[in-house]
């Protein structure tokens, strides 16, 4: 309710989300709503309802009056990103998306839709700096169809599926060394899961969610970038050997100190010059 006035009228529809939906206009009666409910007091001012006066909630008056043409041209391009997108929910890929633009800083500079009417529809805030961190093309974003500039709300971006996914996949490589790991920690989960005894089994998900849950794991990869992704198992490779050879040489140090060669037990930790178990992303987590 901030920013609304007693006496002003504004466009005002049973349903604040059924975007194309027709408006009313309505004045303001009353602010705040029976016990600090919230509601706003309205009178209809057109329609059949003239004169008719109830309590609403403050979310579904959309819009000033004056501003009322406005609304509808975002209204209008909202509900055309919204049926381009939705049929997205529940993919691999809008899974993919979900993760990897968690990644994106600020936090709240990006923000996927993931409602039925809604999904796949993705808001930014800033689009300016955004396309910047991301290093995309911002002429060639504002150039495209499926994206939406809103007049009334403070500059936010809505874009369309299409774009979402190309966004999405920027950031994969953008922040792929921070993405990497955490698919490394959901995979490891996974097969953590999938090896649990028969008897546990009543416990583990379903195979079937557990392959939804792979498939957006291998999505992410991809757009994480081919070399990116081989360069990162080849590192975690790398470390397990070392780990292991680690603790050969810890295991030989032990027994040198118990058959009274400490000297040489110290000097071959001086040389080695790390605790081998600091180099295991388990330990160091």
């Amino acid at each position: 309710m901030a920013g609304m006035e007693i006496g002003e009228s504004w466009a005002y529809r049973a349903r604040a989300k059924d975007w194309g939906g027709a408006v009313s206009r309505v004045e303001v009666v009353r602010l705040g709503g029976p016990r600090n409910s919230g509601r706003v007091h309205v009178r209809f001012l057109e329609g059949e309802e003239t004169g008719l006066q109830e309590w609403v909630a403050a979310d579904c008056l959309l819009a000033p009056w004056p501003d009322v043409e406005v609304f509808r041209t975002d209204d209008a391009a909202e509900l055309a990103l919204a049926e381009a997108s939705r049929e997205v929910r529940g993919t691999a890929a809008f899974e993919a998306a979900r993760l990897v633009l968690g990644f994106v800083r600020p936090k709240k500079s990006v923000r996927l839709r993931r409602g039925v009417a809604d999904a796949g529809v993705l808001e930014i805030a800033r689009l300016d700096g955004t396309a910047a961190l991301l290093e995309l093309d911002l002429v060639d974003l504002r150039a495209d169809p499926m994206l939406y500039e809103s007049q009334k709300r403070n500059g936010l971006c809505l874009v369309g599926w299409p774009v979402t996914e190309r966004i999405a996949r920027r950031a994969a490589e953008r922040f792929a060394d921070e993405i990497l790991p955490e698919t490394e920690s959901r995979q490891q989960a996974l097969a953590e899961e999938r090896a649990q005894s028969a008897w546990q089994s009543w416990q583990r998900r379903d195979d079937r969610k557990l392959d939804a849950e792979q498939a957006v794991l291998r999505t992410v990869r991809e757009w994480c970038g081919e070399e990116r992704a081989d360069r990162y198992d080849e590192l975690i490779a790398l470390r397990a050997e070392v780990l292991r050879l680690g603790k050969l040489v810890e295991r030989a140090v032990r027994a040198l100190r118990d058959r009274g060669h400490g000297v040489t037990a110290s000097t071959i930790e001086r040389d080695l010059g790390v605790d081998i178990s600091s180099l295991d992303p388990e330990v160091r987590r």
